[in-house]
This record gives structure tokens, sequence and C-alpha cells, in this order.
């Protein structure tokens, strides 16, 4: 009986549970808000990863003509995806939402 009580000690959290409330919230989330859309670099030489090149794609869908496929130097990122916090200037970094529609490009 006492190892059983251990043992649901150690599955319970430690900080309390939070119960629904009546109250609806004024906004919905669902998704956290997409990172916001990044321009392209005013000093051309800041652009080391050629982000300029793809700035028309902020708004379309991934399977337009155009959106580099992920490799080496281009990763997409959609919802959930988890990624490395590793920098690397040259690599573009393609945010995509859960509809498959780039939301923003950055270098890193």
């Amino acid at each position: 009986m006492l190892i059983a009580g251990l043992a649901l000690m150690a599955c319970t959290p430690s900080e309390p549970v939070q119960t629904a409330s009546t109250e609806t919230p004024a906004t919905p989330q669902s998704e956290p808000a997409p990172p916001p859309a990044t321009a392209p670099p005013t000093d051309p030489a800041a652009d080391t990863c050629n982000m300029a090149q793809y700035a028309a794609l902020v708004g379309k869908p991934t399977t337009d003509a155009g959106v580099p496929a992920a490799g080496p130097t281009v990763r997409l990122i959609r919802p959930g995806d988890q990624v490395t916090m590793d920098f690397s200037a040259t690599r573009l970094n393609v945010d995509i939402n859960a509809a498959g529609v780039i939301t923003g490009l950055r270098c890193g």
C-alpha cells in the first residue's frame, strides 16, 4: 500500500492543475501566432542566405513553383517541427503555417 501511494505521488504534478473556466476567452488560441514575415535586408551584403531572391514567396503555398527544396542550406519549418538551435548564416529558414503557407523567411 505504501509503495502504491509513493508511485501515485510520483505521477502527480507538483503544480496545481487549473480547472476549466466558465468564461470564454476573448480570442481562441488553437495555435501560436506565426512569426512576423521578415522583409529582405536593405543591405545586400547582409543577405547571407539569398533570402531576397525568395521574398515574393511569403504568403504563398509551399506547392508553388520556386519554393526551394529542403537541404543543407534550406530548412522548411512547420508547426511542431523540432529544429536545432545552431546558427548558420548561409542557411535559409522558411517558416510555414499549418495550412502550408509560407509566413516568413530568415537566415540562420
